[in-house]
């Protein structure tokens, strides 16, 4: 059998790129920023396609990546988080009343001060989720996945700039979460997501966001508060799929110019300080109800940073397990809402 040489050149772009991309995640995670294999990946393959370097991903690797990921965020949904929902009702209402405002506020200025289109911009401003948010902004052809990818990575990175000793203290930090507690074993965890594959064709069928990534999310999601399965993902399964994820949306950024970056410095500084002055707000208002403390409300409302800030708690002597609580319960209210939600917004607007 003959080899197509078009098809060995496209699968040596292929290997290169992902020879890429792993050692930029590889090299921010060892050097301790933020979303380092996500980031680093992304970064690396972006600068090689801005250097005029042909980069490329075979989209049935992206897809499995985006499946694993969606069954591992799905697994951090269990009985014990849905129970423990209860003893914060006042914080709780608190957080998700900020986010509704975050949500409506951030958007508007985006597009009105930045001229960003609105699909786009709801992207931007979703506060946390950063892989749930770049999958289906891929899925979505009229939305600019680069800018997407680079505010929502600059939002992180800036967040953790803000907020003080977050940076030292990310070196110290796991990649998915401060306390993954139990994993699955091999054999359950290659179960559920060939599950999850199985999963994609009907929500593509029912015309679901996203399907390879919001699916196995779901189904996982639904597994875990079953019984089915307790525990986490193992990591040699997180972080594979976290750089493929950079990668693909790395690849996405061929052409771009170093004026679109800066529009993005400027319009991600201006977003994230907005979102941050919201969530402070909130906080007070609830400290002043509750009597918790202002500082432990603030890490647990900040737009992001699911994994640093109860580690930043623990730092200051704060409750950890509260920061994480409500950090989780922002993070679910994004994850369930934003597929049904994005279907209302994302709809391309007819030409003229």
């Amino acid at each position: 059998m003959r080899l197509d040489p078009a098809t060995g050149r496209k699968a040596l772009v292929d290997l290169r790129t992902v020879v890429l991309g792993t050692a930029g995640g590889l090299l921010f995670m060892a050097i301790g920023m933020p979303a380092a294999l996500l980031a680093g990946s992304m970064v690396a393959v972006a600068a090689t396609a801005l250097a005029g370097v042909k980069v490329g991903l075979h989209p049935r690797l992206r897809d499995l990546a985006f499946i694993v990921l969606g069954a591992i965020l799905g697994a951090t949904i269990d009985r014990d988080t849905v129970a423990s929902f209860a003893s914060w009702p006042i914080s709780l209402a608190g957080l998700l009343l900020s986010l509704v405002a975050v949500m409506v506020v951030v958007p508007r200025y985006l597009t009105r001060r930045h001229g960003i289109d609105r699909p786009t911009a709801w992207l931007c401003a979703i506060p946390g989720a950063l892989s749930y948010v770049i999958a289906l902004a891929s899925d979505l052809s009229h939305v600019d996945l680069r800018r997407v990818a680079v505010l929502q990575t600059l939002r992180v990175a800036m967040l953790l700039a803000l907020i003080p000793a977050a940076v030292g203290l990310a070196t110290d930090i796991p990649p998915h979460a401060s306390d993954p507690g139990e994993t699955i074993t091999w054999p359950m965890a290659a179960l559920i997501v060939v599950l999850c594959i199985v999963s994609v064709p009907l929500a593509r069928r029912l015309r679901m966001p996203a399907p390879t990534f919001v699916a196995p999310m779901f189904l996982s999601g639904a597994l875990s508060i079953a019984g089915f399965y307790h525990g986490q993902f193992p990591v040699a399964l997180l972080w594979p799929s976290l750089v493929i994820t950079g990668i693909a949306v790395g690849a996405r950024f061929a052409g771009t110019s170093a004026f679109f970056l800066w529009q993005c410095l400027k319009a991600g500084m201006g977003g994230l300080l907005i979102a941050l002055a919201i969530t402070s707000g909130f906080a007070l208002g609830v400290s002043a109800i509750t009597g918790d403390d202002f500082l432990q409300l603030c890490l647990a409302f900040a737009p992001g940073g699911f994994d640093v800030m109860p580690v930043l708690a623990f730092a200051f002597d704060l409750d950890p397990a509260f920061v994480a609580g409500h950090q989780l319960v922002r993070f679910l209210a994004i994850s369930l809402t934003l597929p049904f939600l994005l279907r209302r917004i994302s709809a391309p607007v007819a030409k003229e």
